[in-house]
């Protein structure tokens, strides 16, 4: 990857695990920076309410501002001058928004995510990793544990999922703020190092829109 012409890339997908391991992966074949959420996570604040959807709002809110507070890094130090990785993109946040939010609480988010997002840098590049909703699931299942038996629950709200899966389809189709890479995840190993280099070789060829990938099978 030139470092001239791509200095900011946005990982981003579903399965957070995977994000995160082909940002690392990326970096460090390319001796590139990342910034990752998990680094960013306001960990020792202690979210609290009696009322479940005002939670979900705070918590949303909470992760709003770490993400901000990370992305601010970029424009406002010498990071910037470096390649960067990142494993989200700070404007798919809207996804989760939409469909978590009450219209009232919506409202004050879409105030501050408005503000905030003139003052983030825009990635180069934007790498989402596509699954099918089978796949997320299984993927979602073996990263955070099991389904969980109790009374016959299950520990993932699948059509919650299925929804999610589909809002973020659409909108990385007709996201047009940078060139979009969108990536079979369904055979993707993050891990592999041909899947990173040949996923890094594809990035050498300059493209604008939306393009797909799919990984070589390896055996």
């Amino acid at each position: 990857m030139s470092k001239e012409k791509i200095k900011l890339i946005a990982v981003e997908g579903i399965v957070k695990r995977n994000n995160t391991l082909l940002a690392k992966h990326l970096a460090s074949l390319t001796d590139a920076r990342t910034i990752l959420e998990e680094d960013g996570a306001s960990s020792m604040i202690d979210v609290n309410s009696s009322d479940p959807k005002d939670l979900i709002f705070k918590k949303h809110i909470l992760r709003l501002l770490d993400r901000y507070k990370s992305q601010k890094q970029i424009v406002q130090t010498e990071i910037f001058h470096d390649q960067i990785i990142s494993d989200y993109l700070f404007y798919a946040d809207r996804i989760y928004a939409n469909l978590k939010l009450e219209s009232e609480d919506l409202s004050l988010y879409d105030t501050l995510f408005n503000f905030m997002e003139k003052e983030v840098a825009i990635p180069d590049l934007v790498i989402y990793l596509q699954n099918n909703t089978e796949t997320v699931l299984e993927k979602l299942y073996a990263n955070y544990g099991i389904k969980n038996n109790l009374m016959g629950k299950n520990s993932i709200d699948e059509n919650y999922v299925r929804m999610l899966n589909e809002e973020f389809n659409e909108f990385f189709m007709y996201f047009r703020w940078a060139p979009v890479m969108i990536v079979n995840a369904n055979q993707l190993n993050p891990e592999d190092p041909k899947h990173v280099q040949d996923l890094i070789f594809k990035i050498q060829r300059p493209f604008s829109g939306v393009i797909f990938y799919n990984p070589p099978i390896t055996t």
